[in-house]
């Protein structure tokens, strides 16, 4: 399932940013996710090949339409002989093989009555309807991919201001670590440990510019284009309650590739159909018109000519019995996929409603979490800058308030991509569907 690899992939990422971060770019151009999500699907190789899927099915379509529309073939020919033949008949010299020989036809074929043809029109209607959605859905699922990126790299950037705070006051407590051994007011170990701690802050915010480069590289790669300037927070709104039934009734209008499955299943019914039918005779209509300059013993330049032609196929070995048998069996492999994937979805939901639940749980606590790390910082620090605490203990202090400050982002992070897959898993798209539909 496609929401299976989005949770490994966030877990990944969630991993990554639980000891890196981001980096704070300064340029004047902005992005917001609506711009991402847009020049994505204005650019981005999978909105081509959805749309070239799309023109294939039309083309399959068109084609099965032809097989009932009548067909007009036109042929000449111009031939130079050795030699001129001739008869005399009456008294007349005729032209039997003219040395220049011209000749022209044309010839209609239209089919009258071909029962095969109906099903496969309207497999080829189904799978075009089913390509519709299946098109549409790539697109969808390329403007997740885009969300997911771009709130990776707004949380990576949250780490690495973050770590640039840690750099900061690690170097002050350096310092003053260093006038207060001089001053006979600390031991060496207490500016040991406090050159440690800036070594190892100064290690994280370069692995987070690192990082960050990176996720910004992966975004640049979905929306095909740089992304330089600073990103644009989008502002959320509360999650909506809503219960385990309004829930599945949303994601049942919400999942049209449930609807693009049973297109699918459909067509393969049609399909299987075709062969079953092969026995029926096939009755065609024909006119021939020809035209040549060697008007033979008949005398006459033009003809033409027209016929009904009533093909039978009796049997042919069972070889369209065979077809029938195996088109059968795609058709119900086709109903069982469609069972599969509406059990898949009522998991997803539930998966994705628990996962947003626990998301927004434990970005609470790691709300209060920060902010009790961060009056302890202020405490520490007063009392630091008055005397009444070692170097160690405000060290200690910036350690817990940046790690109070990582999993503020990290929790972030996750209730971001929770509430994505959720959306997701209803059917819905990161922005609205009016905005992406109007996307080039």
């Amino acid at each position: 399932m496609r929401f299976a690899s989005r949770a490994a992939r966030t877990t990944h990422l969630l991993g990554g940013l639980l000891l890196l971060g981001g980096t704070g770019v300064l340029a004047t151009e902005t992005l917001t996710l609506r711009a991402a999500i847009e020049r994505a699907l204005a650019s981005n190789e999978i909105s081509g090949i959805a749309a070239a899927r799309l023109e294939g099915a039309s083309a399959l379509r068109r084609q099965a339409i032809a097989q009932l529309i009548p067909a007009l073939t036109l042929s000449a020919t111009a031939t130079r002989r050795a030699r001129e033949v001739t008869r005399r008949i009456d008294g007349d010299e005729v032209t039997v093989q003219a040395r220049d020989a011209y000749s022209s036809q044309a010839t209609v074929e239209t089919p009258l009555f071909d029962l095969r043809a109906l099903p496969l029109i309207r497999a080829a209607n189904s799978g075009l309807a089913a390509q519709t959605i299946e098109s549409e859905e790539l697109r969808r699922a390329l403007a997740f991919d885009v969300a997911d990126g771009f709130f990776a790299v707004l949380s990576a950037e949250q780490f690495l201001a973050a770590a640039h705070r840690r750099v900061e006051v690690a170097q002050q407590t350096v310092n003053d670590s260093n006038l207060r051994l001089e001053a006979g007011l600390a031991n060496r170990n207490d500016l040991t440990r406090t050159q440690l701690e800036l070594a190892t802050a100064r290690l994280q915010a370069t692995q987070a510019a690192n990082l960050t480069t990176s996720l910004r590289l992966a975004l640049a790669y979905l929306i095909a284009s740089p992304v330089e300037g600073e990103l644009v927070s989008p502002e959320t709104e509360p999650p909506v309650a809503l219960n385990r039934d309004e829930l599945m009734a949303r994601a049942l209008v919400g999942r049209r590739e449930i609807t693009a499955l049973a297109d699918r299943a459909e067509e393969a019914r049609q399909f299987a159909l075709a062969p079953r039918l092969g026995w029926v005779p096939r009755l065609d209509l024909r006119g021939l018109y020809r035209w040549t300059n060697e008007a033979g013993l008949s005398g006459r330049e033009e003809d033409w000519n027209f016929g009904l032609d009533l093909t039978w196929d009796v049997f042919d070995g069972g070889d369209r019995a065979a077809q029938a048998a195996q088109r059968e069996a795609l058709a119900r492999e086709a109903e069982r996929v469609l069972a599969r994937r509406q059990r898949e979805v009522a998991l997803e939901v539930d998966q994705a409603s628990a996962d947003l639940a626990t998301a927004t749980a434990a970005l609470e606590q790691a709300s209060v979490q920060r902010d009790v790390a961060r009056q302890n910082v202020e405490e520490v620090t007063e009392r630091f800058l008055n005397g009444l605490a070692t170097a160690l203990e405000q060290t200690d202090a910036q350690v817990s308030a940046f790690e109070a400050d990582a999993e503020m982002a990290r929790q972030g992070f996750a209730s971001a991509v929770a509430r994505l897959s959720l959306e997701e898993a209803l059917g819905a798209w990161p922005i609205p569907l009016d905005a992406a539909e109007e996307a080039p």
